[in-house]
């Protein structure tokens, strides 16, 4: 199956500080017309239909709009995913890609799976688990050097602790233990 060509028209293969004209010309719908455009590129000896321009202008705004709806859509995800601190990032694009398997999978009539090759469903599917428990791998191992780093912290404070302030230090030994006493009969 062939990729989608990129565009190979007149205005796409002009020098990039032409095009850019142009692009702005496209761009400024209120003020600049298909003829307007025409007009210009006759100035630079490149003769087009008003349709070329059109075909290209409809292109560049569809093109336009798409980046402005991806925009829009990621400056929510980002503005959602700061809601839970506690998720990574790339935990939150890994749960829409999810969302969307499985809304895709829910939606697929029955007759359809049949034309799909079970080794691609099968490399995809583990794919995405490995994607899954890497990330939960990696969350345990943070914990766990969080864990480590806070008993190392814990061991030093209370070792400076009892050489500096061995009274303090008594006193604080004393409560501790008293509370793990009563935190056993209760």
């Amino acid at each position: 199956m062939r990729g989608k060509n990129r565009s190979r028209s007149t205005i796409s293969q002009l020098p990039p500080e032409v095009r850019d004209v142009v692009d702005e010309m496209v761009k400024a719908t209120n003020t600049c017309t298909l003829a307007d455009i025409q007009k210009y590129l006759a100035s630079l000896d490149v003769t087009l239909s008003l349709q070329a321009i059109s075909t290209y202008s409809r292109k560049l705004l569809a093109s336009l709009e798409d980046i402005r709806v991806t925009n829009e859509r990621m400056n929510a995800m980002v503005r959602e995913a700061a809601k839970y601190p506690e998720l990574d990032f790339s935990e939150v694009i890994n749960r829409v890609a999810g969302q969307k398997i499985l809304d895709a999978i829910l939606s697929k009539p029955d007759e359809e799976w049949n034309d799909i090759a079970l080794d691609k469903l099968l490399r995809e599917m583990n794919a995405q688990t490995k994607a899954v428990a890497y990330a939960r791998r990696l969350d345990i191992q943070s914990k766990d050097d969080t864990q480590a780093a806070m008993g190392e912290l814990k061991a030093e404070f209370f070792s400076a602790l009892g050489t500096e302030h061995p009274e303090l230090y008594r006193q604080l030994v004393a409560a501790l233990e008293r509370r793990q006493k009563g935190a056993q009969r209760g």
